[in-house]
This record gives C-alpha cells, structure tokens and sequence, in this order.
C-alpha cells in the first residue's frame, strides 16, 4: 500500500548526444590515464598495507567514517592511527590521479563537465558504453 502511494522515481536524463570528435577525446584521454589509475592502485594499496591495515579493513573504516560511525567499528586508537595516516597518503593519490586526468583533458581541448557528462553517460547509457568500449577496444 506504501509502495503505491510514493512517486515513481525519476531517473535522470543523461545526455547521449556527443559528436565522434568527443568520443575519440573521452577515448584517448581514458587510454592515457587507465594505466596511471592502475599504478596508483597497486601503490595504494601497498600504501596500505604498510601501515599495518588490510585493504579490506581500511575500506571498512573509510565507509564507517563516510557514514560519521568509525568509533562504532573500532575502539582500537592504533588501528584509527594507522587508518588516518594510510587515509591521507590515499586522498593524496587520489588528488595525483585528479590532476593528470586535468591536465590530459587541457591536452585534448576537452573540458571537465563536457568529461563528465560522458562518464556519466558512460555508467548509464547502453548506447554510449558501447561505443566507448568498442572505440576502446578498436585501438588496442
């Protein structure tokens, strides 16, 4: 009964309208950074590591901290300690990753909302993943 009476969700339009000139830039800026991603991956989660967490441990406590509850999964000042020190080094990471995807889009004479309008699109749009997936795979 409860179900009925809430409005249907409204599923936002995405945009998968973009010409083959911006298709090819998503592409080739995504080529260049995907095996920087992957680096920076495989360094965070050493990074991890070496404090003393397991990766699987400090995603727990980081979805804990999100949701404002991290003394609710751990009492232990240590294992916070070495949380918070691996947490900084892989907001760090992150802002490194962040950066070249800027400078790869300056590049390519891409901006950052037209970038993200098509990554959005990407996650929603069967047309659009197709095509990026095959330009990706055509050029492999």
């Amino acid at each position: 009964m409860a179900q009925q009476q809430m409005p249907p969700q409204q599923q936002q339009q995405v945009n998968d309208n973009f010409t083959d000139e911006e298709y090819e830039k998503f592409v080739k800026i995504n080529k260049e950074i995907i095996p920087l991603q992957e680096e920076m991956q495989s360094k965070m989660m050493e990074t991890i590591e070496e404090t003393g967490l397991d990766v699987n441990r400090f995603n727990e406590l980081a979805q804990a901290q999100q949701a404002g509850n991290i003394k609710e999964v751990s009492q232990d000042p240590d294992e916070i300690a070495k949380f918070n020190e691996a947490g900084q080094k892989v907001v760090e990471m992150n802002q490194e990753i962040g950066q070249a995807y800027q400078e790869k889009m300056a590049e390519n004479d891409m901006d950052q909302q037209k970038f993200q309008e098509m990554m959005m699109a990407y996650q929603q749009s069967e047309k659009v993943r197709t095509k990026i997936d095959s330009m990706m795979d055509d050029e492999n």
